[in-house]
Order: structure tokens, then C-alpha cells, then sequence
């Protein structure tokens, strides 16, 4: 009789540790799965964040060359008008300043 308890409670701890190995071959193929599907997300998310800052960069670039073309467009208009400024109209110009800072 004790010898038949004893090899239940052997068969029982066997089962256990059965059990137990079963569960951990479980843990790590989950443990893996997990891993590679972060991996995948984190590439995926890469990919995405990388494809926003291309266009980001470019929608910039964009924009700055817009605003370039402005800012020489407006200049040639002034220099335009400046150039068609007669000699006698600059003249009474710098007079005009000249008696402005040049005490009375």
C-alpha cells in the first residue's frame, strides 16, 4: 500500500514536472511570437516615420523655395522702380535726408 502511494505521488510529481515543461515550451514560442511581431511593428513604424519626415522635408523644401521666389520677385519689382528713379529725384532725396541729419 505505501509502495503503491509512493509510486502515485512519483507519477503525480513526473506529471507536474511534464507539465511544467510543456508550459515553458509554451512561455518561450509565445516569448518569441511576441518578439517578432515588435519587430515587425517597430520596422513597419520605421518605414512610416521615415515616409512623414521624407515628406515633411519636402513640403518644406517646397515652401521655402516658394518663398524664395517671392522675396526675388519682390526685389526685382523695387529695384525696377529704383531703376527708373531719375538722377534730380535722388538728388532732392539725399538733400531731403542730408538737411534731416545735418544740424540747421
Amino acid at each position: 500500500m505505501e509502495k503503491d502511494i509512493l509510486s502515485e505521488v512519483i507519477e503525480v510529481e513526473k506529471d507536474i514536472q511534464k507539465t511544467l515543461e510543456d508550459e515553458k515550451v509554451k512561455a518561450r514560442a509565445w516569448l518569441e511570437q511576441v518578439k517578432k511581431e515588435s519587430a515587425d511593428e517597430l520596422a513597419h513604424e520605421e518605414i512610416n516615420i521615415k515616409a512623414s519626415l521624407d515628406k515633411a522635408i519636402e513640403d518644406a523644401k517646397k515652401a521655402a523655395e516658394l518663398k524664395a521666389a517671392e522675396i526675388v520677385r519682390q526685389t526685382q519689382i523695387k529695384a525696377e522702380c529704383f531703376a527708373k528713379l531719375t538722377d534730380d529725384t535722388l538728388r532732392g532725396v539725399i538733400v531731403k535726408q542730408l538737411n534731416r541729419l545735418l544740424p540747421g
